[in-house]
């Protein structure tokens, strides 16, 4: 972010942990109300794919952002 805006670097990094806040906001609020209509287990089920889904998505771009070996 602060290559993007080198001129507002102080505002490119306020903006950049405010959003960063409202994700972790955000996911705890999404995260209670699951909780409070389904199974704390169902949750930590739903985390671990999200997490597996990640890692899968990081795996795949990884592979295309490689360059290739001859």
């Amino acid at each position: 972010m602060l290559l993007a805006a080198p001129q507002a670097r102080e505002v490119g990094s306020a903006l950049f942990v405010s959003v960063f806040n409202l994700a972790i906001s955000l996911g705890a609020l999404l995260g209670g109300r699951a909780v409070d209509g389904v199974a704390l287990s169902a949750v930590l089920w739903f985390g671990g794919a999200l997490a597996a889904l990640a890692l899968a998505n990081l795996w795949v771009l990884g592979r295309r952002m490689m360059p290739r070996r001859a």
